[in-house]
């Protein structure tokens, strides 16, 4: 047997943040200082670990990803107002992700529930985002569900890849 040694797969962040303060809720207690806005959503995230990979496995390999989002800076409390989380594709596409180790890569897939039938993309073509920020809270953990298929015979080495979490309320 051959094993493929994975190790995190995860992740640069971006914030992309447009908040309305014309609401009705207090979300996040935002609150401006010198021009800049205190207390908004951020988002942060796990590393996708998957270990050693074995290509002669009877079943694809699994690990998942927690992205959390939460108030950040400003006063204390407040909720999270509605929001979606976005990923990009990687050093792939979204039909087809991929980690890479100098020359080589072993592909797999992010999804947005246990069933793994929905990508965790951006919302174009058939890939989805993940909503939340919906039930009154100031912080909420969103779980991604990563494979590895079987029977990808690759070079022995430390497999990686970046994807990018996007944050959008």
């Amino acid at each position: 047997m051959h094993y493929v040694r994975v190790l995190a797969i995860f992740l640069g962040l971006s914030l992309l943040a447009l908040p309305s303060i014309a609401r009705a809720q207090t979300y996040c207690n935002g609150t401006l200082i010198g021009g800049l806005l205190y207390g908004t959503p951020a988002v942060s995230a796990t590393s996708l670990a998957f270990g050693s990979y074995s290509p002669q496995a009877s079943l694809a390999q699994q690990s998942n990803v927690t992205v959390t989002a939460a108030c950040a800076g400003g006063l204390a409390g407040g909720t999270l107002p509605p929001f979606t989380v976005a990923m990009s594709t990687g050093s792939g596409s979204f039909s087809q992700r991929k980690m890479i180790s100098g020359t080589y890569s072993l592909k797999y897939q992010i999804y947005t529930s246990a069933s793994l039938s929905t990508v965790w993309g951006d919302g174009t073509g058939s890939t989805s985002t993940i909503a939340g920020g919906n039930g009154g809270v100031a912080s909420q953990t969103l779980t991604g569900y990563g494979v590895i298929s079987i029977n990808q015979y690759v070079t022995p080495g430390s497999y990686t890849d970046t994807i990018t979490v996007t944050l959008s309320y």
